[in-house]
């Protein structure tokens, strides 16, 4: 039986040092659970364009890319350079700067459905304070969400995203992991990912209850790259403006990664409210939530000489708008406007997950790959993927050993969203279709 875990192990001895190490005073060795793998992280030194190296030195082609922050690459020239300067003239202000109106006025400029947006410093924060913006604008309480999209890990929406509970037509609230108070699901509609019908007459049976709907047209952390169906989208906004319910589409994960555009214009749906992060942050921590004028005005703005608290919600943040996280995410923006990089980056994505295909059809393999654009996942054991309740039927113990494979021949990936970025070459995208297929080769005689 093929023993990847043998061979990663052997690759990795600093790595299981670290870790061993790291355990006396992390939890799992790690800052945060979606960087541990099993059996042990990979521990980082060094990370340049496409690749990493470890604490053993040995070489990567990076697929989880910052989590998919790192759409340049890593450490890109330009947002090098313009950090570099900028540490010279301030590392935090707390006080306004130039630098976060100019890249403010980039995403407006860009997504023209967003009329005026506030920084934040994480995609968790971003959708916390977009969804108290439209609870207060509505004043409403109950929030409606889809099973297996992540916005994040507030208690308000960890629900149904990584469990379900229900029956698969008539979902209900799930609570994700404990610490979660049970009163949470009280202000929660929990409805079915691309499942029309029943979304929309749910949303006409609430109308009166409901202060948002939040969607992810992508959905990815939680339920594997899987997008909206354009129909379902269409429906989604036609009965939401119906009520003046707002709209929030969750783009921390497809803002400029979709293109200059993002979800709102890939899909041609106009939403209310919108949740950014990763790419606007070049490589910083970032968040971002923004949309309708008269929303932000009416319930972020300051109006009078002092905060109205009974009509406005209270945002704030010590680092929120940091010059270095601002002049990085504007510097990734203006290198994304010089030439249309989407095209040769999006075909480049293509033919790798078309040689990823393929080799699952040659050694015999049930194997789905799903996504859009330049961001993508892996699944065994499935044909089909529209919601959570297929993501279920996926078989996790062939995708584990088979990313762990991936590890143990060079390529930085788990069952988890892939992106590529500008500086991945020709050369990278063979590589990780040599080590795909020497890794199905290896497992096809264990199974």
């Amino acid at each position: 039986m093929v023993d990847f875990e043998t061979q990663y192990r052997t690759r990795t001895p600093a790595s299981f040092r670290l870790y061993e190490e790291a355990n006396r005073y992390l939890p799992s060795g790690v800052a945060g659970n979606g960087k541990f793998m099993r059996p042990y992280p990979v521990y980082i030194r060094e990370a340049q364009g496409s690749k990493v190296w470890d604490a053993d030195g040995n070489q990567y082609v990076d697929l989880l890319m910052g989590s998919g922050v790192h759409i340049l690459g890593h450490s890109p020239r330009p947002v090098v350079q313009a950090v570099h300067e900028q540490l010279g003239h301030g590392t935090h202000l707390y006080m306004p700067a130039e630098y976060e109106v100019r890249l403010a006025e980039k995403i407006c400029q860009h997504m023209p459905y967003i009329e005026k947006v506030r920084f934040v410093n994480s995609g968790t924060e971003a959708t916390m304070m977009a969804l108290r913006a439209a609870r207060a604008y509505r004043q409403r309480d109950l929030i409606a969400k889809f099973e297996g999209n992540y916005h994040g890990q507030h208690d308000t929406v960890l629900i149904s995203t990584l469990g379900t509970s229900g029956g698969e037509e008539y979902p209900s609230a799930h609570i994700d992991c404990v610490g979660i108070p049970q009163m949470v699901t009280q202000d929660m509609l929990i409805l079915p990912f691309n499942e029309t019908d029943y979304v929309a007459s749910k949303i006409k049976e609430h109308a009166e209850e409901i202060g948002a709907v939040i969607i992810e047209p992508i959905s990815a952390f939680g339920l594997g790259c899987v997008a909206a169906e354009v129909d379902f989208l269409k429906a989604l906004r036609e009965v939401t403006a119906e009520h003046d319910i707002p709209l929030i589409f969750d783009e921390v994960v497809t803002n400029f990664r979709l293109g200059l555009g993002g979800a709102g214009e890939y899909f041609g749906i106009k939403p209310d409210l919108v949740c950014l992060g990763k790419i606007i942050g070049g490589g910083f921590p970032v968040g971002g939530y923004g949309g309708r004028g008269d929303i932000m005005d009416k319930v972020v703005a300051k109006t009078s000489g002092v905060w109205d608290l009974t009509e406005q919600i209270f945002q704030s943040g010590t680092f929120s708008g940091n010059p270095i996280s601002m002049v990085a995410g504007l510097a990734v923006i203006e290198e994304l406007e010089k030439e249309d990089v989407y095209q040769s980056l999006d075909e480049k994505t293509e033919r790798l997950k078309s040689g990823i295909v393929e080799m699952g059809e040659e050694f015999g393999f049930d194997l789905l790959v799903t996504g859009l654009s330049s961001f993508f996942q892996i699944h065994f054991g499935i044909d089909e993927l529209r919601n959570k309740r297929d993501a279920l039927r996926e078989d996790k113990t062939i995708s584990e050993m088979f990313h762990l494979g991936l590890r143990a021949n060079g390529i930085i990936a788990n069952a988890h969203p892939l992106f590529l970025s500008t500086a991945h070459s020709e050369e990278d995208v063979q590589a990780i279709l040599e080590a795909t297929g020497k890794v199905l080769s290896q497992m096809k005689p264990s199974l």
